[in-house]
């Protein structure tokens, strides 16, 4: 691990409602495939512009012109006003509670339109770069700072990024507020009690989960003895120091690794440095953590994915209900977590396809370690396009295929691009399913719109000259909150089709 990758110095910053501004920082799988926080995808779903052109500038007046004696409308689109100025402005679209106190703080700030800032006080963690109205580059990064509007009054409070396009994820919302170690601890607390004792009796269960916990770039995912921390972002390295004791005093771990999320895989550069051991003793290559009553071998250390998609949970749970005397066909299969919930509801047949050896392999111990014939999923090494052709040559059809790609692979030169190839690989599903068969279709990628997607599936179920609807649908499980406003938090893309 470069120097670059290793977590800050023991310090985290701390900023009062009446500070003159944020402290200095003390200190988005399977390739690629940051699902988190996300995990697989790197998602990285964190920092990815967004697709429209972005809020709208409601600098329209000079800055010296006097203002109309009418309240000003909030709404999305603030230059939408009565036509008489002297009526007061309509309730529509107007923030809810009391109007924010202006903030008594001269120093460094960040400065927002009224739009981003409505956003922002819905839930909104992010305030991207393009949005804010002066330059961070005299920010450092990690420094907790207060976010206003251009009007003056207080946003909330968060933790500068120095690079890509986001500027500031948000601590809080609160006027009054100390970025420190009791807060960290009240945070960790109020996750915990959230998630339940059901959650919790998972071997393997997100607890942290980014913003939507008040962590911002930052997930942590217990396996086993073990915490797994993602970080997403660099300003959370500013308070990663403050933040690992803590959770050695509330979890009592065996130990604790951080995996760096930050670099995107690429197609040219395909490799992460294994997960950082931060405290605790050293994990052993297996880990066995149980999902349902079934147990699954993960490796803590792992560059990527430790093995288990937490996120498909509710996917996982969904086909089990389905695939009962059915023949099922788990493409980009991983580790078999999809199969061994057929193998257990009693499919008829389980056909895994994947590029890698050693995922069959590891989804035979998976089997063998939840109980069940490590032989009892037939597994196909080799490209999903190449397969699924040979399929439909020979004829062979299954009842039921769950299709979750990466978002990006490259297998002996034949790449696939879930932002513009989907379209043929519904295709080459679609002439493998039999007749009144269903397709489970899964994307993870943060930048295909579930408009886009549904638009791809449609045109591959189409050229392959078959008809199909959607019969139901499911997203993140319950350990991965995401704030209602916050639209690239929700990521995850299950549809269940049913094709004629």
């Amino acid at each position: 691990m470069t120097d670059r990758d290793r977590p800050a110095p023991r310090s985290a910053p701390t900023a009062r409602g009446n500070d003159r501004g944020g402290n200095d920082r003390g200190g988005n799988d399977r390739g690629g495939n940051d699902r988190g926080g996300n995990d697989r995808g790197g998602n990285d779903r964190g920092g990815d512009r967004p697709r429209d052109a972005g809020p709208r500038d409601s600098r329209d007046r000079p800055r010296d012109a006097p203002r109309s004696a009418a309240p000003r409308d909030r709404s999305i689109r603030p230059s939408e006003r009565p036509a008489d100025p002297n009526a007061p402005a309509p309730r529509r679209n107007t923030p809810v509670g009391r109007r924010p106190a202006r903030p008594t703080v001269r120093g460094p700030s960040v400065k927002v339109p009224l739009d981003v800032a409505r956003l922002v006080r819905a839930g909104h963690p992010w305030v991207f770069r393009h949005t804010v109205r002066r330059d961070l580059d005299n920010l450092s990064e990690g420094a907790v700072v207060p976010v206003i509007d251009e009007d003056g009054y207080g946003v909330g409070w968060g933790l500068v990024e120095a690079e890509g396009a986001i500027g500031v994820r948000m601590l809080s919302l609160h006027a009054d507020f100390s970025w420190n170690e009791a807060e960290m601890l009240t945070r960790i607390r109020q996750a915990l009690r959230l998630r339940g004792p059901a959650l919790l009796a998972q071997g393997a269960v997100r607890l942290l989960h980014g913003e939507a916990d008040g962590f911002p770039g930052l997930a942590l995912d217990r396996l086993g003895d073990y915490l797994l921390l993602y970080k997403y972002a660099r300003c959370a390295e500013s308070y990663l120091d403050t933040l690992v004791p803590l959770l050695e005093q509330e979890l009592k771990p065996a130990g604790i690794y951080l995996q760096d999320r930050i670099r995107s895989v690429t197609a040219a550069d395909d490799r992460r440095p294994p997960a950082f051991h931060l405290a605790g003793k050293a994990a052993p290559p297996e880990v066995e953590v149980g999902e349902d009553g079934l147990k699954f071998l993960v490796d803590v250390t792992a560059p990527v994915s430790p093995g288990l998609f937490l996120d498909l949970r509710e996917g996982r749970r969904l086909l089990e209900t389905l695939v009962r005397g059915r023949s099922v066909c788990n493409l980009f299969s991983f580790t078999g977590a999809f199969g061994l919930r057929a193998v257990r509801a009693g499919a008829t047949a389980v056909t895994h396809v994947d590029s890698a050896a050693r995922s069959h392999a590891r989804c035979r111990q998976n089997l063998a370690a939840s109980g069940m014939d490590p032989e009892a999923v037939e597994a196909i090494t080799g490209d999903v396009f190449t397969l699924l052709e040979k399929f439909r040559q020979r004829g062979r059809v299954f009842d039921f295929i769950v299709v979750d790609p990466p978002p990006f692979s490259n297998v002996k030169g034949n790449t696939f691009s879930a932002l513009k190839d989907w379209n043929q690989l519904m295709a080459a599903v679609a002439g493998v399913v039999s007749p009144g068969g269903h397709v489970l279709a899964i994307s993870n990628a943060v930048r295909l719109p579930e408009d886009e997607f549904f638009l791809a599936l449609g045109e591959g179920v189409h050229a392959a000259k078959r008809s199909a609807r959607l019969v139901g649908e499911c997203g993140l499980p319950p350990d991965f909150p995401v704030p209602p406003a916050f639209v690239e938090g929700r990521y995850l893309k299950i549809k269940l089709l049913q094709l004629d």
